[in-house]
């Protein structure tokens, strides 16, 4: 009995070399905090970590799922992270970006995201210097924060559908920016490309999405621009993609911007199952299918591993 014991005590939760996928729980605040992560088989040390962040009335592990970024994972050897937002008065799961509906929120997500990071990277060993953030909507605002807060804890970010908060950018600490990729449809209907500095929809004065981008390329000083137009791979997704580059000769500072032109709120190349989430299926296949957006954001991250 007492080999027994001991041999129970010096189990590891996960064998070395086994993948892991599953829901785990984070005290934060007097809160249980939950979130997705996924750990590819042979985690070699000093890997790196991705967070990936839902958008507002959204959930974890439907992002986990239509992103399908655990199976990029497992090709390129890094861990992945997805949080889950609380719940609003509303009902609706979400990020405290600092909506105007949310203004009586106490919930400090900034905080939250950047602790459960710090954990999960000590935990498995992770690269203290290759840590990235991506999220859709609601997530990719989170990511604007991250950018303008945590160069100390990421890399780089990218935002898929979100958009710039006029009460971020005020905040910003621009003078640690860091390379930043944003995606999004000139047809959004939920973060509209045109912005909206009046707060007509109530959400807060958020930035037209050039002059969002704009903001971090003024911020690291990038000179230089490259404009391509990618490769139409699908002609009857109703919409085609202009890639703008920004960058400078003297570092790797980079802004990523690509303008689904005819496009409206979704994750480029999103493999949403349709047996789980019917509905969300549906509207998935009216989105841009000439590029992956997991995959070009992992191409964008790969700049600074």
């Amino acid at each position: 009995m007492k080999f027994l014991l001991l041999a129970l005590l010096f189990v590891s939760p996960l064998s070395v070399g086994d993948a892991f996928t599953g829901e785990k729980t984070f005290p934060h605040q007097g809160l249980q905090r939950t979130y997705w992560l996924h750990l590819p088989a042979d985690l070699k040390p000093d890997a790196p970590l991705m967070v990936v962040i839902h958008g507002y009335t959204s959930a974890a592990k439907y992002i986990m799922d239509y992103s399908k970024m655990n199976d990029i994972a497992d090709r390129e050897g890094f861990v992945v992270v997805y949080p889950q937002g609380t719940v609003d008065l509303r009902g609706n799961t979400f990020f405290n970006v600092g909506y105007d509906f949310h203004k009586d929120s106490d919930v400090d997500d900034l905080d939250f995201i950047r602790n459960l990071t710090i954990d999960v990277r000590q935990r498995y060993s992770l690269s203290p210097t290759k840590t990235f953030a991506t999220g859709m909507s609601n997530g990719g605002e989170v990511s604007y924060m991250l950018a303008c807060t945590s160069a100390d804890i990421f890399r780089a970010v990218a935002s898929i559908t979100g958009v710039l908060m006029k009460g971020i950018a005020d905040s910003c600490n621009t003078s640690k920016a860091i390379p930043l990729l944003e995606m999004h449809g000139t047809a959004d209907d939920i973060s509209p490309f045109e912005g909206d500095m009046d707060n007509s929809d109530g959400y807060g004065a958020y930035y037209d999405l050039p002059s969002s981008t704009q903001f971090f390329v003024k911020a690291m000083g990038l000179s230089e621009k490259t404009s391509t137009n990618l490769e139409d791979k699908d002609p009857n997704d109703g919409s085609s993609i202009t890639f703008e580059r920004y960058f400078r000769k003297d570092n790797n500072q980079q802004v990523w911007f690509y303008i689904i032109e005819g496009d409206g709120h979704h994750w480029p190349g999103a493999q949403v199952p349709w047996w789980q989430y019917p509905m969300d299926w549906v509207r998935a296949q009216s989105g841009n299918r000439d590029i992956n957006a997991s995959e070009e954001v992992w191409s964008f991250f790969s700049e600074y591993l």
